[in-house]
């Protein structure tokens, strides 16, 4: 923590909020790389959780853009308090994989958002890296399968990467046809460096975000409750591509 302070105790400063933000966004572009690095190795469940971990990385820089940027031009940073318990949210890969989401939810599948709202990523992440039995809070399940992470195949590592790529280009797109982008002038740079060129050369796409998904979530919203169908094939969804 910084020197800032505040009546209740020291907060970080403007410095290092706008730090923590270009950090995340430049890693989230290394993990990005190396993900599509491994993948064209033939190594599928590790660059699928380095594509997983590109995504936390970007949502991080993304979400902590949004509060340095909404404080700034508001009415300031909120206090010690409230800044320590939304730096924790940081440490949470499924807050994070939500995060990603959150702010644009209607131009994804609600498959989707089910499944990173449920938890379903992150497990499926360490599947990616662990051979493991299935678990809950209270015991392991001996009768269950064992997971191992060759069950993550090219098909699935190329969808996660695709997708994260598809954000990444998206943002791109926005700071060259805006000429800005994020309210922390370095992150824009960070997206106008030489680091970005991995984005155009990988050479699929996703139509993961789609405003033709806007309907879907409508409809379940009129309903009240999520639709079951969605819900029992959200896995598949995300496997196989939107």
């Amino acid at each position: 923590m910084s020197s800032q302070a505040t009546n209740s105790g020291p907060t970080l400063s403007r410095y290092k909020w706008k730090r923590l933000g270009t950090e995340a966004l430049a890693n989230a572009l290394r993990l990005h790389r190396d993900a599509i690095i491994l993948f064209n190795a033939g190594s599928y469940p590790s660059a699928y959780q380095l594509a997983v971990l590109a995504l936390e990385e970007f949502s991080k820089a993304k979400w902590v853009e949004h509060y340095y940027y909404s404080s700034v031009t508001n009415d300031g940073f909120p206090g010690a308090e409230f800044e320590q318990g939304w730096l924790r949210l940081l440490y949470m890969h499924g807050e994070k994989q939500y995060a990603f989401v959150a702010r644009d939810e209607f131009l994804y599948p609600p498959a989707l958002v089910d499944f990173i709202k449920s938890g379903k990523l992150d497990l499926r992440k360490q599947q990616a890296v662990y051979v493991s039995l299935e678990r809950d809070r209270k015991k392991i399940d001996v009768a269950g399968r064992i997971s191992v992470p060759r069950s993550i195949g090219l098909r699935e590592a190329k969808r996660m990467i695709s997708w994260v790529n598809s954000e990444f280009v998206h943002v791109h797109a926005s700071l060259a046809f805006h000429g800005d982008y994020f309210g922390i002038y370095e992150m824009d740079e960070v997206m106008l460096s030489p680091a970005t060129e991995v984005i155009f050369k990988w050479p699929y796409r996703s139509r993961t975000r789609s405003r033709k998904h806007m309907t879907a979530h409508i409809e379940r919203q009129r309903a009240g409750k999520p639709d079951a169908s969605e819900q029992s094939h959200a896995k598949a969804v995300f496997q196989t591509g939107c």
